[in-house]
């Protein structure tokens, strides 16, 4: 009996064949494993880093109802070597007019200092083509430009034109109102929110002109005491109760470096208006008004990375939610302006702007620069993201102005990637101030195996899976599936 059980128990070293298929099954389940392993990780990166966007549509390519298209409002040329600073209104017969300021070849062709003027275009279909051409307003003789022009229809159905004449040297400014009654035919002049002002005030890249439920008028601002491109800046707003004839200014909106820049406002369900900001602090800062922005909360971080560039907040027409608009880069110290501009991020927020949820991008060529950015509902629910469009990077030799059509569906979906597998995974981030304290408290605590099912839990920055190496940075818990 025991010589019997010895060779069955010696059996299978005389079956090798059999022997290596089972090591080969037992590789392949680990390969599989492994596989899975790989797919989560990468849907994790993809997650944090940003959904990839929907391909970059051109003319007459095929398309989906949540597909987002590309199109161009004015394209460079020799002699007009930049387009962008847009705003668009809805007119009456449902046509779009988008206005703009061009840049034209000379001295400082192109850069900020440049000649430019406001221009404007109409769409009869959606956005798609532009057509029309006709300049709204001209440079002042002996000023430096007109730039950073904003449309508004208001409820009582005229067009307002706001834009900014920069007088020479940089160092004061004049904020100009129009009025127009016939749909945007002709454009009569109001009197300025400001005249010549001492130190720059200015909108930059994030013109913009808002109507509150009140009635009342709202134009984000910032500026400082010296030169555009020297002085640091605060954020303001002025307001209006008598549909621009008087104007008023808010507290104002501090922060370090070169301050708080470039103000985008949205007014949530609950009548709080929410103010995105341009720093040099890691990514766009946020503020609150309860009043009707007569006073502004101290800015805290949104919790989304990037450099200092433009970013614009709107409210999802039809709900509570608001989207922002952002270059959601990798914060870099030591680049000029603190990281690229691209890719050219979308991230919703359903309470109100505390915490953030990565929808996925609308362009993210990583050679080029996409900023100065505005965002029109239409009146069927789809958005025009307009932006400036430089490839490569900084030049200011040849800037387009472009718009994203986006369909209303493309901001239902909760998550976007091109990666398959990447809905196993969600970014989402808080907005609240991170201290270094907090950064060294939560790496010390990262746990892997708390908690039902598989759970990932990590310190970085939304755009990086890499060990943080500047602040501020965010702990993010991701829940992966059983």
């Amino acid at each position: 009996m025991k010589r019997s059980q010895n060779k069955e128990l010696k059996a299978p070293r005389q079956t090798p064949r059999v022997s290596r298929s089972v090591r080969t099954m037992r590789r392949s389940s680990y390969s599989k494993l492994f596989g899975h392993l790989l797919l989560a990780s990468a849907a994790i990166v993809s997650s944090a880093a940003g959904a990839a966007e929907a391909p970059e549509q051109q003319d007459g390519a095929a398309e989906t109802k949540s597909s987002i298209r590309h199109v161009v409002i004015e394209a460079a040329t020799a002699e007009t070597p930049r387009s962008d600073t847009a705003s668009i209104a809805e007119l009456s017969d449902g046509r779009l007019m988008v206005v703009y300021h061009k840049y034209e070849r000379g001295k400082h062709s192109g850069h900020d200092q440049g000649m430019c003027r406001i221009w404007s275009k109409v769409s009869k279909d959606g956005g798609r083509t532009w057509r029309q051409p006709r300049m709204l307003v001209d440079v002042a003789e002996g000023d430096m430009n007109v730039q950073a022009p904003a449309l508004l229809r208001v409820k009582s159905g005229r067009l307002l034109l706001i834009c900014l004449r920069a007088h020479k040297s940089g160092g004061s400014s004049t904020m100009c109102v129009f009025s127009s009654n016939d749909e945007g035919k002709s454009f009569s002049p109001l009197d300025p929110v400001w005249k010549r002002s001492k130190g720059q005030l200015l909108q930059g890249g994030a013109s913009s002109l808002v109507e509150l439920k009140s009635g009342r008028l709202l134009l984000p601002f910032h500026g400082g005491s010296g030169n555009q491109w020297k002085q640091r800046n605060s954020a303001w707003c002025f307001l209006s109760d008598d549909q621009g004839k008087t104007w008023r200014r808010s507290t104002a909106v501090d922060l370090p470096k070169r301050g708080a820049m470039e103000a985008s406002v949205a007014q949530l369900a609950d009548g709080t208006l929410l103010m995105s900001l341009r720093t040099q602090l890691g990514g766009p800062y946020l503020s609150r008004s309860t009043d009707g922005g007569k006073t502004w909360s101290k800015a805290v971080f949104s919790g989304l990375a990037g450099g200092e560039s433009c970013t614009c907040l709107r409210r999802i027409p039809g709900t509570k939610d608001v989207v922002l608009f952002w270059n959601n880069s990798k914060f870099n110290k030591k680049h000029h302006h603190f990281g690229e501009r691209t890719p050219l991020t979308a991230a919703v927020s359903a309470d109100n702007g505390r915490s953030w949820r990565i929808i996925g991008n609308i362009a993210d060529d990583p050679k080029a620069e996409y900023t100065n950015l505005d965002c029109f509902f239409t009146s069927k629910g789809d958005a025009v993201l307009t932006y400036m469009y430089a490839k490569p990077a900084w030049n200011r030799k040849q800037i387009h102005l472009k718009a994203a059509l986006i369909p209303r569906t493309w901001f239902n979906k909760p998550e976007r990637s091109n990666k398959p597998d990447a809905g196993a995974a969600q970014t989402i981030v808080t907005a609240r101030p991170v201290t270094a304290a907090a950064y060294s408290d939560s790496r010390a605590t990262t746990d892997a195996q708390k908690g039902a099912g598989w759970r990932c839990y990590f310190f970085g920055s939304s755009s990086s899976m890499a060990w943080p190496n500047a602040l501020p940075m965010r702990l993010y818990q991701i829940a992966l599936p059983r």
